[in-house]
């Protein structure tokens, strides 16, 4: 097994104390050379650690203030997480969020696979329709681990302040910090068309997403359906 060098053994440290909650979402790590001291390193080994999980979203900087533990707000969903904009358009716009559908149920095969549970294992389902301008642009099928969210009920995530990510990340300790995202173009079937307001088997954008945790633990899946007549996937990059 390849040895870990000196940063990576400090940002494996660093996550490890973010996992047991030392540092709670939207709180400030100790200052550089404060947790370089802590941790025996320099400087230097310290940024380049700390570098990694600014990159990977796990924590930011803020100019003057210091590194903060990331937490989920409407820009940060708007810039990390939601990737739909009018195909004219230069900049996305935040959705309306309407729930259709809210039921427990089991696990099906394929939900299983993507959570990392058994097959048949409790699990809640639900169904968002997403709205631009009024319009209904997207609908989203989302399944989640009924032991994560336990005690989740309709009424908690309809009143939830804030995006769904807050609500895992406030309520229930699961924070998103990254995505792993597929697309495959599809047809409308009767439901999606009625929804969308088209035609039936008209073509439709679908994208399969897992959001997973800071240890790369599986919180949900979710297959999203897009109208795009007059929308479309943007993702902007930054290297």
């Amino acid at each position: 097994m390849k040895s870990l060098t000196a940063y990576e053994e400090v940002k494996q440290k660093i996550t490890e104390d973010l996992v047991r909650g030392r540092y709670p979402m939207g709180q400030a790590l100790p200052a550089e050379k404060d947790l370089a001291k802590e941790l025996d390193v320099s400087i230097g080994t310290l940024r380049k650690a700390v570098d990694e999980l600014v990159a990977e979203g796990i924590v930011v900087r803020r100019q003057g203030r210091g590194t903060y533990v990331a937490e989920h707000d409407a820009k940060r969903l708007l810039y990390y997480f939601f990737h739909v904009a009018r195909w004219d358009a230069d900049k996305k716009t935040y959705p309306r969020v309407e729930t259709a559908s809210f039921v427990a149920a089991q696990a099906t095969k394929e939900e299983s696979l993507k959570l990392r549970i058994k097959e048949g294992a409790p699990i809640w389902r639900i169904v968002n329709r997403l709205y631009l301008e009024n319009e209904c642009v997207m609908i989203d099928h989302i399944t989640l681990d009924k032991k994560r969210f336990k005690n989740l009920s309709r009424i908690e995530f309809d009143k939830r302040e804030g995006s769904i990510y807050q609500l895992y990340q406030m309520r229930y300790g699961q924070s998103v910090v990254k995505t792993n995202e597929r697309l495959r173009a599809g047809l409308a079937g009767r439901q999606m068309s009625t929804w969308l307001k088209l035609k039936p088997d008209s073509p439709v954008l679908h994208i399969r997403r897992v959001a997973l945790d800071i240890q790369d633990e599986p919180i949900e899946w979710r297959i999203s359906t897009l109208n795009t007549a007059h929308h479309e996937y943007f993702n902007e990059l930054v290297t």
